[in-house]
């Protein structure tokens, strides 16, 4: 496989680029109503699980610092108020019972958990382009910066394949699966 240099400014547009894509599959998955909002939020949490792990891969474990622990930290948070958005949107199907919310109820808690995780992955995003990556940029040398943005750039093919081995079940699992995809093609290169 090619060598392939990149910049700080390259890293930075790339990521910048992927969470805007994040900000509207979150906007999609607001105003979807029904089945489609099932579909929306599929495509949501595969988009983040592949983006996740390829940042992770590429950017958190290429050179620890506290920045890169922060934001692995958040990523933790994040991953939890997935599981809790998981939650209020099953909630949103099952039959009303004493203790369990109405419709409304949990398209109302839904919603702000939404709220939640996207006021969470604004803050993480913005961290990992003013931060880390100038650490990054720093740090590593124009080709390992290269390494890194080959992964990035599969983000989207990736998480839109409907054929990707990340098609799983949960956010864990896609995210799993995501990271052994990543750190297969970082081999690849080496």
């Amino acid at each position: 496989m090619e060598t392939r240099v990149a910049t700080l400014h390259e890293i930075r547009a790339t990521l910048h680029a992927e969470h805007e894509h994040l900000w509207r599959l979150i906007g999609a998955v607001r105003h979807a109503q029904g089945e489609d909002r099932r579909a929306e939020l599929a495509a949501l949490l595969r988009y983040l699980a592949v983006h996740e792990a390829a940042e992770e891969v590429a950017m958190h474990n290429a050179w620890v610092t506290d920045s890169t622990r922060e934001r692995l930290d958040e990523e933790r948070e994040i991953a939890d108020v997935i599981e809790r958005l998981v939650h209020a949107y099953a909630l949103r199907g099952s039959v009303p019972e004493p203790d369990v919310p109405t419709s409304t109820d949990s398209d109302d808690e839904f919603l702000v958990i939404l709220d939640q995780l996207e006021r969470s992955l604004r803050d993480h995003s913005e961290a990992e382009e003013n931060e880390e990556a100038p650490i990054l940029a720093a740090e590593l040398s124009p080709e390992q910066l290269g390494d890194l943005l080959r992964l990035l750039l599969m983000v989207r093919e990736m998480a839109g394949d409907a054929a990707s081995p990340v098609a799983g079940e949960s956010f864990a699992t896609m995210r799993l699966a995501a990271q052994r995809e990543f750190k297969a093609a970082q081999r690849q290169v080496r």
